[in-house]
């Protein structure tokens, strides 16, 4: 009958232990509840947009632990109002919870794009100073409030990035569930805005008259859709003679401020009150144009009439859009020029002297901005390159020019929103901007005729690529072969290296006009090219609808694409911790020699079985450099658990006083719950505490009622005042470095202690009890005179 109570006691226990999850579930969701309600008031002029609350946040490992929230900001926005507050809670009544590092970025467009665990991006990777701003907000998780404000933020969509700050889980303690506090972080996160309606809508293509008293003025209009330059026509009215020159500051989706503009120029009225400013606009977008009177000097501000000559070499600029073919996959697109090949959508581009070629592709905001982009271009060759035909080279830096070989160089920009000009010198410019072009192809060294670039979360927004293709244009007496039939040009920067006797005479003119082919590949994936190398797995990770793509590293590698070896630990070091972490489970072979000359066949059985499950799943959960498993990781991972458990529940049982049938029932009840208890949570400790606590009462409940009958102790003195003792004090270190002591870093060798330590205390803790006057780690050779299937009749214990 105590039995029975025990199993009901068990069962009650759980589900009290489930009633308590769900205690806890509520007093989140109260606490989260709590937070909403003691938000600050809205600031005074300013519009509640969108709110998040409960966020909840995680330490940093890889893209799968962050947490991504967005926020909608709409058009003529002065001021945008960003408020973060996170907070621990505390779910049990274990320790205290400190606050937190929470690091935030901020970014429009698209997903940030972070390395917080210190490992480099991969070197095809795009820089991100040619990408959109990225801010980054520190707080920590201890209930205070932080405002972040951006002065006049482009329409659309913003996204915030959130995670608890690295730390490097090779140091961190290996913590267990149960033992320590319980501490979830979470965020509250609210945007406010506030309107701007000062600006006056007008027609960008009709002349602008303004009043000079009236001064500054802020006018917004919208850009036809083509690359031609727009030209702004002001008339400025005066009724007095003027005394201040008058700056044009011009930027798209919002207004420009002094460090976030497209153009940037002054004129003075009272030498042409009637000024016409040209530039390059943005396709199909509305710029804010901000008059005002300049304070101070001009001579570091471009004069408006300076641009005029910019637009000399656009005229035969082109624009085409790309064909989108989609894949069956996340993220899977591919653009090229329009084409009825189902099976490619690589591009040729035919390229002349004497134009400029533009292409744009959308990136659709949400579902396309979650995986990689990747563009690459190459110039088509002659065939003799491809079989294997090389320049003639001279000191490793000449190369020849041939009627076959002329030299020419292709530049190419990557812009978002708008199109810029490639340069001679390798940069592409936009107005006043000058940033490096994307590629430089140079048709005299076969390293740089091709190029390739990786754009992780690509912004949501209309991409536009221009090519632009350079002919030599050198007249010169050039260097020449010996029999001046070959001219040269130097490729490097060193000049002091150059032969001088190796100069000819000999005119030779540069080319006009050249041609050439750009094979272009502009195609997405998830991940990088669809794959994190061979040392990770790809993922999809959602947040709230938002879908993103990421790597999950494996065997210590490390990076965007799981590259990066670094931390790897060397071959030597991970066969060392495989081997200590598997043939430490070769102590249980004392164990099983000690129950079965003890006759303990059925915890003989069970240490066997702990013995093979922990060393093939330690052998399986080493690094795919080494792994070996015979089975699914999962199933060996819960034949380790589940057999320790039950061998402390059968050794608990094995010292208990308690007769055979006894014994058998609550084998087999044990084996029942401990099944569950391993499937409902292996790392939880009540999955440790409750076979173990319960073992331990009926072994003690056992003890007192035997000793309260028979007046005597059951087992040899020795049994109480050596062994065991010496077996619970051997329990209890290695309790304390499971429990307490385990790294990441240390891992290998603690838990190979915990391994020898049990396997050991088997040993001292299983009584002797069956067999009398025999020493108790040596075999009784008089118990076996019969054939072996006796020794396996049941009998009754004294």
């Amino acid at each position: 009958m105590r039995s029975v109570y025990l199993v009901l006691f068990l069962f009650s226990y759980v589900i009290s232990n489930n009633d308590k999850e769900a205690e806890i579930e509520f007093k989140k969701k109260r606490i989260i509840e709590q937070l909403s309600r003691t938000r600050p008031v809205i600031i005074e002029g300013y519009q509640l947009v969108t709110r998040h609350v409960g966020i909840d946040v995680y330490m940093y490992r890889s893209y799968r632990t962050v947490s991504v929230v967005f926020y909608p900001v709409a058009n003529d926005i002065s001021d945008a109002q960003f408020t973060f507050q996170s907070e621990e809670l505390h779910l049990n009544n274990i320790g205290s919870c400190s606050p937190r590092e929470v690091i935030i970025h901020l970014k429009y467009g698209s997903y940030p794009v972070v390395n917080p665990d210190g490992y480099p991006f991969p070197k095809d990777f795009i820089n991100a100073d040619s990408r959109e701003s990225m801010y980054t907000i520190e707080i920590l998780s201890d209930g205070k409030n932080i405002s972040f404000s951006i002065q006049n933020p482009k329409p659309g969509i913003w996204y915030a990035l959130a995670y608890i700050k690295w730390e490097d889980p090779r140091t961190q303690k290996v913590e267990q569930e149960g033992l320590v506090a319980d501490c979830h972080t979470i965020l509250y996160t609210d945007l406010q805005v506030k309107a701007d309606d000062t600006s006056q809508y007008i027609n960008c293509y009709k002349p602008l008259t303004i009043d000079y008293e009236s001064l500054p003025k802020i006018f917004k209009c919208k850009s036809e859709d083509n690359l031609e330059p727009l030209k702004l026509d002001l008339n400025i009215n005066m009724t007095t003679v003027p005394n201040k020159n008058i700056t044009v500051r011009v930027q798209s989706e919002s207004s420009p401020t002094e460090d976030n503009f497209i153009l940037y120029c002054v004129f003075n009225p009272s030498v042409n009150k009637n000024q016409i400013v040209t530039f390059h606009s943005y396709p199909n977008a509305v710029h804010f144009i901000n008059v005002d009177l300049l304070d101070g000097n001009a001579s570091k501000i471009a004069d408006c009439d300076s641009y005029a000559k910019d637009f000399d070499d656009v005229d035969n600029q082109t624009l085409a859009t790309l064909m989108r073919d989609d894949k069956d996959r996340f993220f899977a697109f591919d653009y090229g020029l329009p084409t009825t090949d189902l099976q490619d959508v690589t591009s040729l581009v035919n390229l002349t002297s004497n134009e400029i070629k533009s292409f744009r592709f959308d990136i659709n905001q949400f579902i396309d901005i979650g995986g990689s982009l990747t563009i690459e271009a190459s110039v088509l060759m002659s065939l003799k390159y491809y079989m294997g035909y090389k320049r003639e080279l001279k000191k490793g830096t000449l190369l020849g020019f041939t009627e076959d070989n002329q030299f020419f160089k292709v530049v190419v920009c990557l812009d978002v929103s708008h199109s810029s000009i490639p340069l001679q010198s390798g940069h592409c410019k936009f107005n006043d901007r000058v940033k490096p072009a994307l590629f430089v192809l140079n048709s005299t060294d076969s390293e740089s005729i091709y190029d390739k670039i990786i754009i992780p979360f690509p912004e949501g927004a209309t991409w536009y690529l221009t090519f632009r293709l350079f002919c030599d244009n050198v007249v010169c007496p050039c260097r020449t072969s010996h029999n001046g039939t070959k001219y040269y040009v130097d490729t490097t920067e060193n000049s002091e290296e150059i032969d001088s006797t190796m100069f000819s005479n000999i005119t030779r003119e540069g080319e006009t006009e050249c041609n050439t082919t750009i094979v272009l590949s502009v195609s997405s994936n998830s991940c990088v090219n669809g794959r994190c190398s061979n040392h990770g797995n790809c993922g999809i990770n959602t947040f709230s609808g938002l879908v993103m793509s990421f790597c999950s590293c494996l065997s210590g590698y490390g990076g965007w694409d799981c590259s990066d070896d670094t931390r790897v630990d060397s071959h030597f070091h991970m066969l060392l911790a495989v081997l200590l972490l598997t043939l430490s489970n070769l102590l249980f072979i004392l164990s099983i020699y000690v129950a079965t000359i003890r006759m303990y066949f059925v915890e003989a059985v069970m240490y066997a079985f702990t013995m093979l499950f922990s060393t093939f799943y330690h052998a399986c959960d080493a690094p795919a450099q080494i792994a070996y498993c015979i089975m699914r990781g999962s199933l060996l991972q819960f034949g380790d658990f589940y057999c320790g458990l039950m061998s402390f529940w059968v050794t608990l049982l094995a010292m208990s006083i308690i007769n055979l049938k006894l014994r058998s029932f609550l084998q087999i009840i044990g084996a029942i719950v401990v099944a569950l208890l391993t499937t409902w949570n292996m790392h939880s400790i009540v999955a440790f505490l409750l076979p173990v606590a319960f073992g331990a009462f009926i072994c003690l409940v056992s003890w007192y009622t035997d000793y309260r009958k028979t007046k005597r102790a059951q087992f040899p003195r020795s049994y109480y005042t050596t062994y065991m003792p010496l077996g619970l004090a051997l329990v209890s270190a290695g309790l304390v470095c499971y429990a307490f002591l385990q790294t990441e870093q240390n891992y290998k060798i603690v838990h190979s202690l915990w391994h020898m330590i049990i396997a050991l205390s088997v040993v001292f803790l299983l009584p002797d009890i069956k067999r009398r006057n025999v020493n108790p780690f040596l075999p009784d050779r008089q118990l076996y005179p019969s054939p072996f299937w006796r020794t396996l009749n049941r009998r009754e214990e004294p």
